[in-house]
């Protein structure tokens, strides 16, 4: 409330408020990490495999599913609601009659708390962009691009080389940049040119090879069991090498292998339903899902879908189409972003999708109560249910499973 909007980019005056702070230069290491998707997966994995390794490390992410804390974490767990409201009094104080927005008081509270910690290493999630991003205030001493898509147009523009220039403002003349994108905009190359940065390459540095992970130094290993987005799980082994702190070549399958990030091919069991549940919000992360699907050998199955007014509807549901045998349009209450479940309606019927195939619904708890009533006298295997289409969705059906469903 104390800021006129929600998203205000630019860094003058979170960065005047980090220099009272005393935050601007952390002793620890800094990865920060941008992209359109696969920030959160590339995230976990660092905080993986600097665990195996027994580094001290704090990472920042957005947004949050059912706790504020998840943001701000500490050896990957949630820092306490004492920890971030002292950090918000002190950047309370440290503002003067500086506004800022939501997401600055909270970038700058996981600095602070990062920095009042021995750590080794902060990681860093942008949350919009990069360049302007208030995580951007602190340099980096390893810079990560996991992905270039479209998505936020309003704020980053309308195609890929312009949110590809937003996305290199992270770039530093001395620190690497781990480039994850198997076709990168141009503008990524032309930052890279301008401050002469040393960096890694999707595809001839790092990459996949067959059925095998592999870094620039040789490091290989399977891509078997991993769940997170592959691009994202080799970035971060890509920064562990450089960083000299990659887990030796056994331990890191199993490392790997455990790795999980709620509301990314998620899977959990409740009662008569089985969810599977995905913040795939525009048409790559949606594509991206449909793969998961394909690889899994699933049959079509209703779909939860709620998706915010400003995205692109219609491509986020195209890929999911073969999926999908029947479509619950809801309604996110008290979300002013998110689109009315019968503009989701339209939108599947102009695809093709039949009528009788798509309802709506007033709420994602109602629609999985209707899906999760168990068939009268018959012990049958629990179907299979897509939750998908905003990271509001997923943490309204996280909620609903949380209390019991009842």
């Amino acid at each position: 409330s104390h800021h006129p909007s929600a998203i205000d980019l630019g860094l003058e005056r979170v960065r005047t408020v980090a220099e009272r702070l005393g935050v601007l230069s952390p002793s620890a290491r800094v990865i920060t990490i941008a992209g359109t998707n696969g920030k959160g997966s590339c995230v976990a994995t660092l905080e993986a495999l600097l665990s195996a390794e027994g580094k001290r490390f704090g990472a920042y992410t957005s947004p949050h599913f059912l706790h504020y804390n998840e943001r701000v974490r500490l050896q990957a767990e949630p820092v306490s609601d004492q920890q971030l409201c002292a950090a918000f009094a002190r950047i309370d104080e440290a503002r003067g009659d500086i506004s800022l927005t939501y997401f600055e008081f909270g970038t700058l509270a996981a600095m602070d708390i990062f920095n009042r910690e021995l750590l080794d290493y902060w990681l860093l999630e942008v949350g919009l962009g990069g360049r302007l991003d208030a995580v951007n205030i602190v340099d980096p001493n390893v810079a990560v691009i996991t992905s270039v898509a479209i998505d936020h147009e309003a704020w980053l523009g309308s195609d890929r080389e312009k949110i590809g220039f937003e996305k290199a403002g992270i770039c530093r003349q001395q620190a690497t940049l781990v480039c994850a994108d198997a076709q990168p905009p141009s503008a990524i190359f032309n930052k890279v040119q301008q401050v002469n940065c040393p960096v890694v390459w999707w595809g001839s540095d790092f990459g996949i090879d067959g059925e095998l992970l592999f870094t620039r130094s040789g490091c290989t290993v399977s891509k078997a069991n991993i769940q997170l987005p592959l691009p994202s799980v080799v970035a971060a082994l890509q920064v562990c090498e450089l960083e000299g702190c990659l887990p030796p070549e056994p331990a890191l399958q199993q490392v790997l292998s455990s790795v999980q990030l709620t509301g990314r091919m998620q899977v959990l069991k409740y009662a008569h339903a089985t969810l599977i549940l995905d913040v795939a919000h525009n048409p790559a992360a949606a594509q991206l899902l449909a793969q998961h699907l394909a690889h899994r050998k699933l049959q079509p199955m209703p779909a939860i879908v709620a998706v915010m007014a400003d995205k692109d509807i219609e491509g986020v549901f195209a890929p999911l189409l073969p999926w999908v045998s029947h479509w619950h349009c809801v309604r996110l209450a008290d979300n002013p972003r998110a689109a009315e479940p019968q503009v989701l309606a339209r939108a599947l019927e102009k695809m093709g999708v039949a009528s009788s195939c798509i309802c709506c619904d007033d709420s994602v708890s109602g629609a999985l109560a209707q899906l999760n009533v168990p068939p009268a006298g018959l012990q049958e295997e629990p179907q299979n249910v897509l939750v998908f289409g905003s990271f509001f969705t997923v943490a309204q059906a996280l909620s609903y499973r949380d209390v019991g469903g009842q």
